[in-house]
């Protein structure tokens, strides 16, 4: 069984990544760092018999993996430590807020023959993988349009409380809801083309005096089609849908409905909506079996970085075009 220590012990972490962990026989978590002492203390009430301590550098138990859930300002230089003692990479997204890490980062996982994995649970939701093995299944042909909308009514509370929300801080966040749900929707738009993109366009906005953007719209352009995103943290509620067009037919993820229209058109319902909760607890323990495996076969690890590397392009590319610093 391998032992892994988790990086930072907030909501995330504790609402998300813990409850996954606990469930499965592959693994076990047997160390927390967390250089909040209210943090650490949470996370030995919640996690039996956990060692707890204030930096990478202070653990000194037997760990073969680092799971980082920090915020996105924190993640490349724990991911740089964690490799330097040896230990496999499971981190949060954004998985890095500047594509000149990512080359340092994969150098040294190469080197060690070490395993570096973002956390793209979305894939893993059960609406989406269905979605996903139709696609791959021929069922609606080859794609062609991927139409991607995400409706929030706010940004999402982080551990920090209503004070302080670093999501909408963009020296820690690196921007708005691009970087947060814009990060989920590109790797998915990146996933089901399977194809480098060959063009962005990009509308940023921001709204009621926000630091960050709030509102975008984002094209990226494929050699096989397109992906449109629409992402707004000033909804009227709080939706999710996607849909994806094919050649002989559609595949729409309306929250909590698959509606299938092809030769063999249907609705499929889904037992929980795409848009419930925030934490996804079942999400991240779907993607374990492919995260272990890569830590086994650090190869299998490659492709995930490059679909990071490509997201971040694209963001970088979309703040370019808006004029603003990622």
């Amino acid at each position: 069984m391998m032992h892994g220590v988790l990086v930072g012990f907030g909501e995330v972490a504790s609402a998300g990544h813990w409850p996954a962990w606990q469930a499965t026989h592959a693994a076990r978590i047997v160390a927390v760092v967390d250089p909040s002492e209210e943090r650490r203390q949470r996370a030995e009430q919640v996690i039996a018999g956990v060692r707890t301590f204030e930096s990478i550098a202070r653990v000194d138990v037997d760990v073969q993996f680092a799971d980082i859930c920090t915020p996105p300002l924190w993640h490349d230089a724990p991911m740089l430590q964690a490799l330097d003692r040896g230990w496999h990479v499971l981190c949060e997204k954004p998985f890095v807020l500047d594509s000149s890490r990512i080359a340092g980062i994969r150098e040294r996982a190469t080197a060690r023959g070490l395993a570096v994995v973002p956390v793209h649970n979305w894939k893993y939701a059960p609406i989406l993988f269905r979605s996903t093995s139709l696609l791959r299944a021929g069922e609606i042909g080859q794609l062609r349009d991927v139409e991607i909308v995400t409706s929030r009514t706010q940004a999402a509370a982080t551990a920090a409380g209503a004070a302080y929300n670093w999501r909408t801080d963009p020296n820690v966040a690196g921007g708005g809801i691009l970087f947060d749900h814009g990060w989920h929707a590109i790797y998915l738009a990146l996933h089901w083309f399977g194809e480098r993109p060959i063009g962005v366009n990009a509308n940023l906005r921001r709204a009621g005096g926000s630091a960050v953007e709030t509102d975008v719209d984002l094209v990226i352009t494929f050699p096989s089609g397109r992906a449109r995103i629409h992402l707004t943290w000033n909804g009227t509620s709080r939706r999710n849908a996607v849909r994806l067009t094919g050649d002989a037919g559609t595949l729409y993820a309306d929250d909590d409905v698959l509606r299938v229209e092809s030769t063999n058109s249907r609705n499929e319902p889904m037992a929980a909506a795409l848009s419930a909760g925030s934490s996804h607890a079942d999400w991240f323990a779907a993607m374990l079996p492919d995260v272990l495996a890569a830590f086994a076969e650090p190869a299998r690890s490659r492709p995930m970085l490059d679909e990071a590397a490509q997201t971040l392009a694209i963001i970088e590319e979309a703040y370019a075009q808006a004029g603003v610093a990622s």
